[in-house]
């Protein structure tokens, strides 16, 4: 009977409708097994899909110990039918992919927790994918109205050359946290300034230590409104960062 559902999965996933990439927040859960068939924890997603990218926070718990972190969106996705998930911290990792659908998703598990009694797993994920309806997650370009707390993800592992696991470790940003008024002014931890409305879902900083920093108006994983300023986006002619060495997320507490 076990493996009459696990071929039957795929089929009934490829009825569903297919996930367009801009669908928006996704919250998702189910069964993690290993390549026996045994259930060996759980996992959870809560994320925003946007562009075909994803981003938010992903979760498992395998044999007792849970492994939470954000997910990286270079290498959390929506491809060809597929979701992928992935999300690391330090040396752990974790990473969720397979066919998926508006329902639900049948994927593999990949992860490694170096700590406890887990270590490296591989095996199955299985369970289901509520995507919120049209029209209640903020449009893009809303100008939050809280202080947002600022971070980047940093990679301390791994080298393109080289090759080697990639790690990274979730650091403050130089902003600290950031306030936008609707009267075009803008405070963070260490200064101030005024900021301007671009194309799009734009916005640019010019006054104060940031002068120079294009900022995006979008949503996070929850739909809640954020402001993220690209890496590429955020360097001088020199090639100096404008705000941090990565890709800064500005998001409201939770």
């Amino acid at each position: 009977m076990r493996w009459m559902l696990a071929a039957m999965t795929p089929m009934l996933l490829a009825a569903q409708a297919p996930v367009p990439p801009d669908m928006g927040p996704v919250t998702g859960d189910g069964v993690l097994t290993d390549r026996d068939g045994q259930a060996i924890g759980t996992w959870s997603i809560d994320a925003r899909l946007a562009g075909g990218r994803f981003d938010g926070t992903g979760s498992v718990t395998i044999r007792g110990q849970t492994f939470a972190a954000a997910l990286l969106p270079a290498r959390s996705y929506l491809e060809n039918g597929r979701c992928v998930f992935h999300w690391e911290r330090e040396r752990a990792r974790a990473e969720i992919a397979g066919p998926c659908s508006t329902t639900g998703i049948d994927g593999h598990l990949s992860a490694f927790i170096p700590t406890g009694d887990v270590y490296s797993v591989d095996g199955y994920a299985r369970g289901r994918l509520a995507w919120r309806a049209p029209g209640r997650a903020p449009a893009a370009g809303v100008v939050p109205g809280t202080r947002l707390i600022c971070a980047y993800q940093e990679r301390i592992g791994g080298t393109v050359i080289g090759g080697g696991a990639a790690t990274y470790a979730l650091r403050y940003s130089n902003m600290g946290f950031l306030e936008l008024s609707a009267g075009g002014s803008y405070r963070t931890a260490h200064t101030a300034g005024r900021w301007v409305r671009g194309t799009g879902d734009s916005i640019r900083l010019t006054s104060g230590q940031f002068a120079g920093a294009v900022g995006r108006l979008r949503p996070d994983g929850s739909g809640a409104p954020a402001v993220y300023f690209e890496r590429d986006e955020n360097r001088t002619a020199a090639g100096v960062p404008i705000v941090d060495i990565a890709r800064t997320a500005c998001t409201a507490k939770r």
